[in-house]
């Protein structure tokens, strides 16, 4: 039974639900494709079917020779007539033929018949239409005016009727909506704006899959899909399979095919410059980063642009960044320069460039106006001597230093010294000897000789005294007080016995914490040297940090060892006037402890480049003078300063810190002179 159309859209619209025997009556007026379409219910078949002849009967009545044999001629010409034959002859030109007579094209002649070729167009070959059962191939549907299946790339009816023409279909065909997993759902476009969605009948069947329509998969692998994207692509085969490889650069970037697809590159093409790493580019080429090349070829360019490096009448020309032109010199070029550089300079220059060109070492006249100590013992320790005065930076290859009793000429007696230590700034000088290279009773200048920058021989005037006993401080009775931040946790972070003394930070005196200028721990030692004395003061101390690293661009910690006056009381502060400071440094992955003194600058630190220091420090008094100098390995700085001549202790004072410290420290030896 067959439904009008109208009947069945009016079942399926918007809001109405189809019983089931309307479902089963909308179902039953379509052909199943298991059931045969009879010819006559095809449309206008049956008529096209008479205009063709039976290929099968026709195929026989062409093999039976007597077919037509009372009107058509046969080969051996034996059902002729003797009027037939007559006829042919008039055909042949020996007679007229009879105008029944069928003949075909021939040019622009037009026959009464058709051709085999003509007769083909006319009729179906059944084998091409139908399976071995006999039914219509899905394939050919579409040829017999029936319907077509539109199968879509967008997943829902809604995107498809959105994107309707990019596709070609009519009434009653329909629309194979996909989803991810390679079922379709079916709906029949029943005429209208085909961008409403209402024109789309569900047909309620879904999950409909490609091998359900019989050949449609065969046909389907023959096609290309489509990109699911608007957009510019580059198709790409591997293995058999196309896929779809986007075009889509930010504008103006150049592109680059990375091996799978097209990139934007990190060049910009603005106004006829390229920027890489910028979109402003400011030049025909413009660059964020460095540039290597194997040479670069410099045009004739006498411009000025700021930062500009040019070549220009065989120069190599630089422009600072204020617009100022300079030549740059080459190795061949630096002899002839050089003897114009005096021209050039001024009297300031020429004397600062005296003293570089003899790297720092001065070429005035030496002069040694204090030394100290004036008092050693004739032991075998190496004693250190500071030599304060002028022009005391000489050249170590071109100078030597040596002991000579008071009262011998120049050459006569004279020890050499062990070794001495200069600084840029000329105005010191540390030479050390052995205690018992020299006699004892007996008192010693130095000498110092140079040859170069000039030949100069300066000997002190002051002298060194030698003594077999000297004033020795004992130390070993030395008794020190101790004050901790948290109360009665001095005898957990202090261990000190006599000229011993030891200090080891702990979290329970203070949380550990970034705090370098938090004062948790200090000591005062009883007196050491009484006023108005003259001294000599030697010590140890180790400094060393325990546990990991934190990345941190600070001083992580201070220790301060010195002197401070008998009358400052105990406190947590830094009250000592003369000290040797310690600290532990940490920078990214790099750690180190490093020393100097508290009136030299960081610049003349000593760092070793370890998380452990060993350190020296002598410090001598002689009438309010105080010098002090700190070596570390064979590094040393040294200062003088002036300051109380009151008795005095030593002090030690630590801060806080983000981890653990400790401090060793020893007087090696204390006397008076």
């Amino acid at each position: 039974m067959s439904i009008p159309l109208n009947t069945i859209y009016s079942y399926f619209e918007t809001g109405d639900f189809p019983t089931q025997d309307q479902f089963q009556a909308s179902w039953s007026s379509f052909w199943h494709k298991d059931e045969s379409i009879p010819t006559g219910k095809i449309e206008g078949l049956d008529q096209q079917l008479q205009n063709k002849t039976d290929k099968k009967i026709f195929e026989q009545h062409l093999a039976n020779p007597d077919s037509h044999a009372d009107y058509l001629a046969k080969k051996d010409a034996t059902n002729l007539t003797e009027r037939n034959i007559h006829s042919w002859r008039g055909a042949l030109g020996v007679g007229q033929l009879p105008d029944n007579i069928a003949t075909v094209d021939n040019g622009d002649q037009t026959g009464s018949t058709y051709t085999k070729r003509q007769s083909d167009t006319r009729f179906m070959i059944w084998d091409d239409f139908v399976n071995g059962d006999e039914k219509i191939l899905a394939e050919k549907i579409e040829a017999l005016g029936i319907t077509t299946l539109i199968q879509s790339v967008e997943t829902t009816i809604a995107e498809f009727a959105g994107n309707s023409n990019a596709y070609q279909f009519e009434d009653n065909d329909f629309i194979a909506i996909p989803d991810n997993n390679g079922h379709f759902s079916l709906y029949m476009f029943k005429g209208g704006e085909k961008t409403n969605t209402a024109n789309y009948l569900p047909t309620g069947l879904s999950n409909v899959t490609i091998g359900m329509v019989e050949g449609l998969q065969n046909v389907l692998n023959t096609k290309m899909d489509k990109p699911t994207a608007s957009g510019n692509y580059i198709a790409s085969l591997l293995n058999g399979t196309v896929t779809w490889k986007a075009v889509n650069p930010a504008s103006n970037y150049l592109m680059y095919w990375n091996g799978t697809d097209f990139k934007e590159s990190g060049v910009f093409h603005s106004a006829g410059k390229l920027g890489i790493g910028l979109t402003t580019p400011a030049e025909q080429l413009h660059l964020t980063g460095r540039v290597r090349s194997m040479g670069y070829i410099l045009e004739e360019n006498n411009e000025t642009v700021n930062n500009q490096i040019t070549a220009f009448n065989r120069n190599l020309l630089f422009t600072n960044s204020v617009g100022i032109k300079k030549t740059i010199l080459t190795n061949e070029d630096l002899p002839s320069e050089f003897l114009k550089l005096p021209a050039k300079l001024t009297k300031a220059q020429k004397e600062q460039f005296g003293i570089d060109w003899n790297n720092q070492y001065s070429n005035g006249n030496l002069n040694v106006y204090g030394l100290t100590p004036t008092v050693i013992k004739n032991d075998h320790i190496v004693r250190y001597f500071v030599l304060q005065g002028l022009n005391l930076n000489v050249n170590p290859a071109f100078t030597s230093i040596k002991f000579i009793p008071v009262g011998n000429a120049i050459g006569t007696g004279e020890i050499e010294c062990l070794g001495f230590q200069t600084f840029a700034n000329g105005l010191s000088m540390i030479v050390s000897v052995y205690g018992d290279s020299l006699q004892p009773g007996n008192s010693y200048n130095l000498v110092i000789r140079t040859t170069n920058p000039t030949i100069q021989v300066h000997r002190t005037t002051g002298s060194i005294n030698v003594v077999d006993t000297i004033n020795n401080i004992d130390i070993s009775g030395l008794k020190w007080e101790t004050k901790s931040y948290t109360p009665e946790q001095e005898g957990n972070i202090f261990n000190i016995n006599g000229g011993l003394f030891k200090y080891n930070s702990s979290p329970n005196n203070k949380a550990y914490v970034y705090e370098p200028n938090v004062i948790v721990a200090s000591a005062k030692s009883d007196v050491v040297f009484e006023a108005n004395t003259n001294f000599y003061l030697e010590m140890n101390m180790a400094l060393s940090t325990v546990g990991p690293s934190t990345v941190s661009d600070a001083y992580d910690f201070y220790g301060y060892l010195g002197l401070i006056q008998k009358s400052i009381p105990l406190a947590l502060a830094d009250n000592s006037f003369l000290r040797v400071i310690g600290s532990s440094f940490r920078s990214g992955g790099y750690e180190s402890v490093l020393v100097w003194n508290n009136i030299s600058s960081l610049a003349t630190k000593i760092e070793p480049g370890a998380a452990v220091i060993n350190a020296n420090i002598i410090i001598m008094r002689q009438g309010n003078v105080y010098t002090q100098f700190v070596t570390v390995g064979s590094t040393s700085v040294i200062q003088s300063i002036t300051s109380t001549t009151e008795a005095v202790s030593l002090s030690l004072v630590t801060s806080n810190s983000s981890r653990q410290k400790t401090i060793n420290g020893s007087v090696v030896q204390a006397f008076t002179f």
